[in-house]
């Protein structure tokens, strides 16, 4: 039963790709008696909130989705359709808050215990792009690794979320899982400037609204759910829950091109 919803999950990603290459490749070619002006982008960059949705064998263990910040760079090889680079992504899937004494010899102090569940990601990507504007579809290509770590801080009850650093925290079970995967998006232009730009003034040339989809086949790794940190007579158990870490991922944001 695993094997044909992975499978189903896989297939319904590479459908899509396919879907997203013939829209790539279908990009209209300018006349050859325009006169181009325009100084073509070398680098693109951005950030955004990056929702997390577990599947596979991670979906069955972590049933609620997952929330964070996501960003990127990339060199846009010139005159191909190709971008490469890096992007990092940082998400939590649980969250507990609980309201405990300082110590049992400090019984009038009280502090928030606050546990989480999280992933940090890092991928390297390479994409193909269409340069029409004001839209342009991609596809990529992706490998990387999920570093998934639960965390235990203290914090000043009703505290600002700016008020400061933790008054003390621990890591309680971490692990790393390589990841391999395909996506694709689209890149919707708002503001175009730069029309002084030259090969030696590359200042902004467009601001685009950035929509991502990932499907992201993660290894085997031990992580942590939310509750699964066991509290009996001054003790704390970890039910360690190990399986594979598959990911779809979306990506809703900001993407600046110089």
């Amino acid at each position: 039963m695993q094997l044909k919803y992975r499978g189903a999950t896989r297939s319904a990603c590479f459908s899509a790709l396919i879907v997203l290459v013939s829209l790539a490749l279908a990009t209209p070619v300018k006349a050859q008696d325009e006169e181009v002006v325009d100084v073509p982008p070398v680098v693109i960059t951005g950030i955004g909130i990056l929702g997390g949705f577990p599947t596979g064998e991670f979906g069955e263990n972590v049933k609620n989705p997952g929330i964070g910040l996501s960003g990127f760079v990339g060199y846009m090889i010139p005159r191909t359709p190709a971008v490469i680079g890096l992007d990092l992504g940082y998400l939590i899937y649980g969250h507990e808050r609980r309201t405990e004494q300082f110590s049992l010899t400090i019984p009038d102090v009280h502090v928030d215990v606050v546990t989480e569940n999280n992933i940090f990601s890092m991928n390297a990507f390479l994409r193909l792009q269409t340069k029409t504007d004001p839209l342009r579809f991609y596809v990529e290509g992706v490998v990387g690794f999920h570093y998934l770590f639960t965390s235990t801080s203290i914090e000043n009850v009703d505290r600002s979320p700016f008020s400061g650093e933790d008054i003390v925290s621990s890591t309680n079970l971490d692990d790393f899982a390589f990841t391999k995967g395909v996506g694709g998006g689209l890149l919707i232009e708002l503001w175009r400037g730069g029309e002084d730009r030259t090969p030696q003034n590359r200042s902004l040339r467009t601001v685009s609204l950035d929509f991502r989809m990932r499907y992201l086949d993660g290894s085997q790794a031990d992580y942590l759910k939310r509750g699964d940190i066991v509290r009996r007579s001054g003790t704390a158990e970890l039910n360690i829950t190990k399986s594979t870490t598959d990911l779809i991922t979306a990506h809703i944001g900001i993407a600046l091109d110089f």
